[in-house]
């Protein structure tokens, strides 16, 4: 089979979908546990949001330098931002992650872009398919990279799973499985 199919059945679904990039040198150093828990993921994903925080503070005792006022009145906005994530439990949080239209299936998943990427390149991916599961925190291989259009300068990435679990491939089919009775049932409603 070439490279660039997947197999199992695949699906265009809405679900939730977050993604890191590593570089190969990345992914080589910072492996992923085996059976990441919630408190892995939670801290592995919160890394974008504390260098996040970070340049708020730098761009902040900037602003300092100009405004004292208007700095003290970002950083108390700052401190009440971060007050209100360090209250979020770990089932709102996993209901924090985006949204994204993916075509999925037990063995990859495809997804736009708007980052550069290169074939070499790795993508941690957080997924939640079911409700009332934990999410799943697989890495991944770039299969195929297919630029938009010209007026896009976002990419669609081909991704196949690396070492999922078969309890995550489990929760991954029975979505899939769920999402096919609907559509069906979809059909068979509009059929006369």
């Amino acid at each position: 089979m070439p490279k660039d199919q997947r197999s199992f059945y695949r699906i265009d679904v809405m679900m939730p979908c977050s993604y890191r990039i590593l570089s190969k040198l990345e992914a080589e150093t910072t492996p992923l546990p085996f059976s990441p828990d919630t408190k892995y993921i939670e801290q592995y994903f919160m890394q974008n949001l504390a260098q996040l925080d970070e340049q708020i503070n730098h761009v902040i005792s900037q602003i300092n330098q100009k405004s004292s006022i208007l700095a003290t009145a970002l950083t108390a906005m700052n401190s009440k931002i971060n007050f209100i994530l360090s209250t979020i439990d770990n089932k709102q949080l996993t209901q924090a992650i985006p949204q994204r239209l993916v075509n999925l299936s037990g063995g990859g998943i495809a997804f736009n872009i708007e980052e550069k990427v290169s074939p070499t390149d790795k993508l941690d991916l957080l997924i939640k398919p079911l409700p009332n599961e934990s999410p799943i925190l697989v890495r991944c291989n770039i299969v195929k990279i297919t630029p938009l259009n010209k007026e896009s300068s976002g990419t669609m990435v081909a991704l196949s799973y690396e070492n999922l679990t078969e309890e995550d491939r489990r929760k991954l089919v029975y979505f899939i499985q769920a999402k096919e009775i609907e559509l069906a049932q979809q059909n068979r409603r509009v059929e006369p």
